[in-house]
């Protein structure tokens, strides 16, 4: 899974854009990756989220079907210590003909995307998003990050599609993913595995640590996850600790939604429920 990441562009009184890799999918039809201790197979996603799941959006709330297209910003206290107002975004940073992608949003904890990506694609299309920008801030400024969420997509056999944080420290020069519920999803083979969690509400999880040179991604060993937390604060330590990034890291952006490839050629709807990050 080769992915090739650009800085952010940032817009008028929003939270950076995400820009991730361009080759990141396999084929919802390509067979799994057998797994080892040293590699994940693509982890397959949790039945019965179904369309009866989702939330109901208030009336007036936010639709955009624009490439660039956003929503807000939101006076969201749920999104702690951050340096602007939270966003959400479209984010179809990599159109490709066919593709179908409509933001629905009341808030960065009630958003909605309902996107139709054609039969087997296997590039990442777009990253619709919320989360917050922390201006460079060091990672040893806070004694807690931590980050719990809820989402459903709906996945299908033709989905190839995944919910996971994109991280950026150091001015962009660090991208940190952490990705927890899986369709679709191409081989990632592991160079670590670490226990984190047991502490501020975060369960103890084991994650797999894949190197892709420009980009590191935390993976959910087992089965997916669509509702949960994250110790982020502990997770980037750990790479610090162990020299996959610099010392004295800091934080620039720390965004959540789904990286999208493909949805079988049908509309499906990916819906967060739930969002929050906890800085002190």
């Amino acid at each position: 899974m080769i992915r090739l990441s650009r800085p952010r562009t940032i817009l008028a009184a929003a939270t950076a854009v995400a820009a991730i890799g361009t080759a990141g999918c396999s084929s919802p039809h390509s067979p799994a990756a057998s797994s080892s201790s040293s590699s994940s197979a693509a982890v397959p996603t949790l039945e019965g989220q179904t369309a009866a799941t989702l939330a109901p959006m208030p009336p007036g709330s936010c639709t955009t079907s624009k490439a660039d297209g956003g929503c807000g910003p939101y006076t969201y206290p749920r999104v702690q210590r951050s340096s602007m107002d939270p966003t959400i975004q479209q984010n179809v940073w990599n159109p490709i003909s066919g593709w179908h992608q409509t933001l629905t949003a009341a808030s960065p904890g009630n958003w909605r995307i309902t996107a139709n990506m054609p039969t087997g694609n296997t590039a990442v299309v777009s990253y619709p998003n919320t989360g917050a920008q922390y201006d460079e801030d060091p990672l040893t400024k806070y004694r807690r990050i931590t980050s719990s969420f809820s989402e459903t997509m709906n996945a299908t056999n033709g989905t190839s599609a995944w919910a996971a944080y994109d991280l950026w420290f150091n001015n962009w020069n660090n991208e940190v993913m952490i990705q927890h519920d899986f369709a679709g999803n191409g081989p990632c083979p592991f160079v670590a595995k670490q226990i984190f969690g047991g502490s501020n509400g975060v369960p103890r999880q084991t994650w797999g640590l894949c190197n892709f040179g420009d980009e590191l991604v935390w993976k959910l060993t087992g089965r997916s996850e669509h509702k949960g937390s994250v110790d982020i604060l502990a997770m980037a330590t750990w790479l610090e600790k162990h020299h996959y990034m610099q010392s004295k890291s800091t934080i620039t952006d720390l965004s959540y939604g789904w990286e999208i490839c493909s949805n079988g050629g049908k509309k499906e709807t990916f819906q967060v429920s739930s969002f929050t990050i906890t800085a002190s």
